[in-house]
């Protein structure tokens, strides 16, 4: 299995193959099981990923998807990576359902077209609110963002998290799994302060 096989890559972080210019950067075993259960449970069909490294978390929201209509793109810098990811989709069988996007995060937040309901950010943490709030309007109501290291890079992602926590349209709560997930909700209807 793919993800099994991602998950020692991650155990072993020094084994990264040497053409990346940085670690695999992943969202680690009980993060990709929080994605997974999220993904049952919020049932999306058009996601967006800022940080691909593996693909391993991709591949634990595809997990996730029980209806087989969930379609992805995901974003990274890094063409080694998006190399390899591509071929860890394409031999979990998904590859016909992800589009890889080789830019900078913020940039193809500017560029996407449409719809999202489901958004992951686990990139440049310094990015993070200015993605966000080009995504905002692209997202559905009840649309979830999950936004990686939200206990390891706590101080980094303060701006983030004050935005998220008490913007009008969101409700945002973090979650203690892993590296910690901040969990944000696109409100159907805002609600009064």
């Amino acid at each position: 299995m793919v993800i099994a096989e991602l998950l020692e890559c991650i155990r072993a972080e020094g084994e990264k193959p040497p053409e990346f210019k940085e670690g695999m950067l992943a969202i680690g075993p009980e993060g990709g099981r929080f994605v997974e259960t999220v993904v049952r449970a919020v049932k999306p069909k058009r996601g967006l990923e800022i940080g691909t490294s593996s693909g391993f978390s991709a591949l634990c929201a595809f997990k996730g998807d029980l209806s087989g209509e969930f379609r992805l793109i995901t974003v990274d810098f890094d063409p080694a990576k998006a190399h390899w990811a591509r071929e860890n989709f394409d031999r979990a069988g998904v590859g016909d359902r992800v589009e890889i996007l080789v830019m900078d995060g913020l940039d193809a937040a500017r560029q996407v077209q449409g719809l999202f309901d489901y958004v992951l950010l686990d990139a440049a943490k310094s990015q993070n609110l200015p993605i966000l709030k080009e995504l905002v309007p692209k997202l559905t109501a009840g649309a979830v963002i999950l936004t990686d290291n939200a206990l390891t890079h706590r101080a980094e992602l303060e701006d983030f998290t004050r935005y998220v926590r008490n913007h009008y349209d969101l409700a945002s709560s973090l979650v203690e799994t892993g590296n910690g997930i901040e969990v944000t909700f696109r409100l159907a209807s805002p609600i009064a302060p």
